[in-house]
C-alpha cells in the first residue's frame, strides 16, 4: 500500500491540530469554571462571616477579609485544581496567604474571566507587605539593617550583675529583652530594666551605640499549671562536670571553697556556667593554699577526685576547678598538699529525688500547699498542683504530661483529694519529677481565664516600664478582650499585646483570637513551641506551626517564633545541625526568641548571622543561592571551571 499523499497528510495534520486546540480550549474552560466556582464560594462565605467580626479602619478590614478568604480557601481540597493549573502554566495558588482574592483574580484574568463584585476589601501583595512591616515596627521596633527579623532574649535578674554580657547582647543583635513575670518581683524587674538602660548608655559614651533602644516584653504569668513543692532531704550533692556530645569532660567545673558559707550547694547565674560553693568547717585552713595546688579526696562513691586551686579570692574564699563529676557529703575530708585536711560543711537540703517510669502509680493532689512525697507501703508517690482549679474538668482516660512532656501519664482515678495517674512514659528508663515543672492537660477543657488577679496587679508595673505585654495561656477571644479592657482602665491601650499560643484550645480558636487582635492597636502572636508540642503532639508540631504562620500571614499579624531555638548552643556552646536549620526557619516570622543560657551571647551572634544570610538569599532568589552552591560543568566549560 502506498502512503498518504502530501496534501492528504497536511489536511490530517490540520484536523489534528484543530482537535487538539478544541480539546485545549475545553480544558481551559473547565479549569476556569472550577476556579471561578471556588472564587465565588470564597467570596460568598467571607461576605456572610465578615459582619460577625467588626473592625475599624480600612487596613484592618482588609486584613479581616483576607483572613476570612484564606480560611474559606483552605476548607477546600485544592490538590487536583492546583495540579491542573500548574500543568497549564498558571500559578498553582501555592503562596497567596497574604492576598487571597487578588491572587485568584490574577489567574482568572489570564483566563479572561472577570472578577465578581464584592464588598470585601481586597489586598495586594505590596499592600500586605507594607501592612505587616508597619505593624511589626509598631509592636517590635525597627528592624536592624541587613535583617528583617528581630531577636528577643529572655533575661532574668542575675543578668543585672553581668554588665559586660548585657553590652555584648546589645551589640550582637538583641532587639527585645523578655522578662518573665512568673518569677521574681517588681523590685528585681526594675533593676534589670535599669541595667539594660545603663548598658545602652555606656555603649553610647564609648561611641558604640546601636542607634536604638532595646524594647521590653513582660510576660504575664497567667494560670501556669505546675508541679508544687516536694519534701526536702539531705543527700549527697552531685557536682556535674560539663561534657561534650561524646560524653567527654570539656572543662573544669568551677566553684568556691568558702569558710564563710553556711551550706554546700550548687548555683546557677544567667550567662555563666553552673557553679558551686563548698562550705569549709575549719575556718583558717584556706589561707595557706597556693594557685595550682591539687586537693585530693574520695567522693561519696569512694572515687578519687581532685580539686585544682585556680585563684585566691580572699583569705577565706578560694576558686577551684573540678575535672570529674563528684558527689559530696558533709564531713568529707579534702587533703591539701601540706598535709592539712579541709572538712566539708553541711549540704543544703534538696527536694526528694522522685523517680517514675512506665507502670508506676502517682497521685496528683489538688492542695497546692501539700508537699510531694516518695512512694510508701501505704500509698503511691504524690505531687501537688499549683492550680487546683485546672483539675476540675479532668476525667478518667485523660492524659497528663509533666515537664514539657518528659513524663506522660493517664488518669485512672478521680477523687476529691487527688487524681490518680498511671505513668506510661518514659518506658525504657526513669525520669525525675521536680518542683515548678509544667503540667499539661491536653485532653481536658480548662476553663481558666488567661488573665489572673496577680496579672492584673502586675499590670501597674508593666504599663510603666514595658513596650509590650505577653498574655500567657490564651484560650479564647475573651482573654484578649479582658487584657485590652484592663489596659484601657490604666490608660495604656496603646501597649502592645502578644498572644502566646501554647494550648490545643488556642490553636482551634486561633482565627477568632487573631480577629479579636485586629481591634487592638498593637497585636502579635507568639508560637510557644514547648507547651504547644506537648499539647498537640511532638509529631504534629511542624504542621501546627506552619498553620499558625499561614493564618497570621493572611491577617498581616506579626509572629514571634519561640522556644528551644538554638537551645543546645545557648546551653553548651555547641549547636546541633538540626537546630541551625530550625533557627533559619525564623525568617518566616517577624521575631525569634532565645532563652537564657551560659552561651547566650554566642547564640545571639549565630542567630543574627543566620537570619541576615537567609533573608539576603530570599531577596536574591534569582541567583539560586549561587554564592554558596554554584554548579560546575553545566553552562561553563571545564577549562573555565579550572
Amino acid at each position: 500500500m502506498g502512503g498518504l499523499s502530501e496534501v492528504a497528510q497536511g489536511l490530517l495534520n490540520e484536523d489534528s491540530q484543530k482537535t487538539r486546540a478544541k480539546n485545549g480550549e475545553l480544558r481551559d474552560q473547565q479549569l476556569a469554571s472550577k476556579l471561578h466556582d471556588l472564587y465565588r464560594n470564597i467570596v460568598s462565605r467571607s461576605e456572610k462571616a465578615r459582619d460577625h467580626f467588626p473592625v475599624s479602619g480600612s487596613d484592618r478590614e482588609a486584613s479581616r477579609d483576607n483572613l476570612l478568604a484564606y480560611l474559606a480557601l483552605r476548607e477546600n481540597d485544592l490538590s487536583k485544581l492546583q495540579l491542573s493549573l500548574a500543568d497549564e502554566g498558571f500559578s498553582s495558588l501555592g503562596r497567596l496567604e497574604a492576598q487571597v482574592l487578588e491572587g485568584i483574580e490574577r489567574v482568572l484574568s489570564h483566563m479572561d474571566v472577570p472578577p465578581i463584585e464584592t464588598k470585601l476589601v481586597k489586598t495586594s501583595s505590596a499592600t500586605a507587605s507594607s501592612t505587616i512591616a508597619e505593624r511589626s515596627r509598631m509592636l517590635l521596633g525597627r528592624p536592624r539593617e541587613g535583617r528583617r527579623t528581630r531577636i528577643m532574649v529572655t533575661l532574668d535578674p542575675a543578668t543585672m550583675y553581668q554588665p559586660e554580657m548585657l553590652e555584648q547582647l546589645l551589640l550582637s543583635g538583641m532587639d527585645i529583652a523578655r522578662i518573665n513575670c512568673a518569677h521574681d518581683t517588681p523590685r528585681e524587674w526594675l533593676m534589670l530594666i535599669g541595667a539594660i538602660r545603663t548598658a545602652e548608655e555606656r555603649l553610647i559614651q564609648r561611641g558604640k551605640g546601636i542607634g536604638r533602644t532595646c524594647r521590653i516584653l513582660m510576660d504575664l504569668a497567667g494560670p501556669k499549671i505546675r508541679t508544687g513543692p516536694l519534701s526536702l532531704e539531705v543527700r549527697s550533692l552531685k557536682l556535674s562536670v560539663p561534657k561534650d556530645p561524646q560524653g567527654r569532660p570539656t572543662k573544669f567545673y568551677e566553684g568556691l571553697l568558702d569558710c564563710e558559707a553556711s551550706l554546700t550547694e550548687k548555683l546557677q547565674l544567667t550567662g555563666m556556667m553552673p557553679t558551686f560553693t563548698i562550705a569549709i568547717k575549719n575556718q583558717s585552713s584556706l589561707s595557706q593554699l597556693e594557685i595550682g595546688e591539687r586537693l585530693r579526696f574520695e567522693d561519696a562513691r569512694g572515687r578519687a577526685r581532685i580539686l585544682s586551686v585556680l585563684e585566691r579570692v580572699t583569705p577565706t574564699k578560694v576558686r577551684v576547678g573540678l575535672a570529674k563529676t563528684a558527689y559530696l557529703d558533709e564531713g568529707m575530708e579534702i587533703a591539701c598538699e601540706n598535709g592539712e585536711n579541709l572538712i566539708v560543711g553541711p549540704i543544703k537540703p534538696q527536694p526528694v529525688d522522685l523517680q517514675v517510669r512506665a507502670g508506676d502509680k502517682l497521685q496528683l493532689y489538688g492542695d497546692p500547699k501539700r508537699l510531694g512525697n516518695l512512694a510508701s507501703k501505704q500509698a503511691p508517690a504524690g505531687i501537688s498542683c499549683t492550680y487546683p482549679e485546672a483539675l476540675v474538668s479532668v476525667k478518667a482516660g485523660d492524659r497528663v504530661f509533666i515537664d514539657d512532656g518528659k513524663i506522660g501519664a493517664t488518669v485512672n482515678e478521680v477523687s476529691e483529694e487527688y487524681i490518680g495517674l498511671e505513668i506510661f512514659a518514659p518506658s525504657d528508663t526513669s525520669a525525675s519529677i521536680k518542683p515548678e515543672k509544667g503540667l499539661n492537660l491536653p485532653d481536658s477543657k480548662i476553663g481558666l481565664s488567661a488573665l489572673t488577679a496577680e496579672d492584673v496587679k502586675n499590670l501597674d508595673f508593666v504599663v510603666e516600664h514595658a513596650t509590650a505585654v505577653g498574655l500567657s495561656f490564651v484560650h479564647r477571644v475573651s482573654d484578649i478582650q479582658d487584657l485590652n479592657m484592663a489596659l484601657k482602665k490604666l490608660g495604656h491601650e496603646d501597649l502592645g499585646i502578644i498572644a502566646k499560643i501554647e494550648t490545643k484550645e488556642a490553636v482551634h480558636n486561633l482565627s477568632e483570637i487573631i480577629l479579636a487582635g485586629l481591634n487592638v492597636q498593637k497585636f502579635g502572636v507568639l508560637i510557644a513551641r514547648g507547651d504547644l508540642a506537648v499539647e498537640v503532639g511532638f509529631e504534629n508540631l511542624a504542621f501546627v506551626q506552619e498553620d499558625i504562620l499561614c493564618m497570621c500571614e493572611a491577617a498581616h499579624i506579626p509572629v514571634i517564633f519561640a522556644t528551644q531555638v538554638l537551645e543546645t548552643l545557648a546551653k553548651s556552646g555547641l549547636p546541633s545541625r538540626a537546630e541551625i536549620t530550625d533557627a533559619a526557619m525564623g525568617t518566616r516570622a517577624e521575631c525569634v526568641m532565645l532563652n537564657k543560657g551560659p552561651h547566650i551571647v554566642e547564640a545571639v551572634k549565630t542567630l543574627s548571622g543566620l537570619l541576615s544570610v537567609e533573608e539576603r538569599h530570599q531577596l536574591k532568589k534569582r541567583q539560586i543561592f549561587r554564592e554558596f552552591t554554584e554548579q560546575y560543568g553545566i553552562f561553563n566549560s571545564k577549562e573555565q571551571v579550572a
